[in-house]
C-alpha cells in the first residue's frame, strides 16, 4: 500500500518512531504525526506551533510529549502532546538540528553545532537534568 503525504513547506526531519507505531514529521511550523500503519487505529495528529521546528521526536512510551529543536534559536523544547510548551531547556551554543528520545523514554538527546565544532546534550526526562558533550573537529 502506497500514500501520498502533501506539505506546504519543506520537511525539515522525519522520525519513525518503532514503539509508538507513528511518523513523526516536521515542515514549516508544523509537526505531523502519522500513522505507519493504516490499520493501528491512531490517526493523523497535527499541530502548528509559534516556531518553526528543525526536528521533532515523541515519547516512546508514554506519547504524551515530544521535543523539539529549532534553528531559529539555541533551545530544546518540551510539548505536550496537544501541543502546549511544557519545558524549555538552554545550553546550547547554536541552533539545535536534531532531538531523539532514548528508546525507554528516560532520555533524550540534541545536537547542535558548526563545521568547527558540535555539541550534544543528554537530557533526563524526568528532571531535566543534562550533561553536555562538545565535540573538536579538526581540519
Amino acid at each position: 500500500m502506497t500514500k501520498v503525504l502533501a506539505f506546504p513547506d519543506p520537511i525539515t526531519s522525519m522520525e519513525l518512531s518503532l514503539q509508538t507505531q507513528r511518523l513523526v514529521v516536521t515542515s514549516g511550523k508544523t509537526v505531523e504525526f502519522i500513522p505507519a500503519l493504516p490499520h493501528m487505529g491512531h490517526n493523523t495528529h497535527s499541530l502548528t506551533l509559534r516556531y518553526a521546528p528543525s526536528s521533532a521526536s515523541i515519547h516512546p512510551i508514554l506519547q504524551d510529549r515530544f521535543v523539539t529543536g529549532s534553528m531559529s534559536d539555541e533551545w530544546v523544547r518540551v510539548h505536550g502532546i496537544n501541543g502546549e510548551e511544557r519545558d524549555v531547556l538552554k545550553g546550547h551554543h547554536g541552533p539545535v538540528h536534531c532531538v531523539e528520545f532514548s528508546p525507554d523514554g528516560e532520555m533524550y538527546a540534541s545536537g547542535s553545532g558548526s563545521c568547527f565544532s558540535s555539541y550534544v546534550l543528554i537530557s533526563r526526562s524526568s528532571d531535566n537534568r543534562y550533561s553536555s558533550f562538545r565535540v573538536n573537529r579538526g581540519w
